[in-house]
């Protein structure tokens, strides 16, 4: 008896050192793809391994609030500010979602992206509305007048929708 419970111990260790949450940690997002012509979807699974950058990370984000408002008026845009911390579970599927999407990202491309922490209490307090809660989106002209807001979680799509709608209803301030 005492032979198969350490044989049983020996194979539990083995199991553990060999499992897959000693291996190098992969994370998995679903893709999909419509070619034009085409009218079937294309689903690829994309693997990328944890600590290489998302989609999302390849954006240009502002981390400097004077900086970002500097760069929107000699560029002519208008800023997205996204306020965020880093231990944020909507944050991050927010990030790995929707701000990975590459429409959602075409969008964002008329815009100075900003990104605060919500930890960094003189850069939260200067944004108007701001509750102290996370994600939330801020959306304002060069001369740091809001025009929209938003809180929380949403899925691509509903996103997407969203920044749609404030395209639609203020043609993005022909600046």
């Amino acid at each position: 008896m005492l032979k198969s419970q350490g044989i049983i111990t020996a194979i539990t260790w083995i199991g553990l050192l060999f499992s897959p949450a000693c291996a190098e940690e992969t994370v998995q997002t679903e893709k999909t793809t419509i070619f034009k012509g085409q009218k079937d979807e294309t689903t690829q699974i994309v693997q990328h391994k944890a600590g290489t950058p998302l989609a999302y990370e390849t954006l240009s984000w502002e981390t400097d609030m004077d900086h970002a408002f500097e760069r929107a008026k000699k560029e002519h845009k208008n800023v997205m500010i996204m306020v965020e911390d880093t231990r944020c579970k909507w944050c991050k599927n927010i990030k790995k979602g929707a701000l990975s999407d590459p429409n959602v990202q075409d969008k964002l491309q008329s815009y100075i992206l900003l990104r605060v922490q919500r930890s960094d209490k003189k850069t939260a307090a200067r944004i108007e509305d701001f509750t102290g809660a996370i994600p939330s989106f801020y959306f304002m002209q060069p001369d740091q007048e809001l025009f929209e807001s938003v809180v929380g979680y949403f899925a691509t799509e509903d996103f997407l929708s969203f920044l749609k709608g404030i395209e639609e209803e203020n043609e993005v301030f022909d600046l």
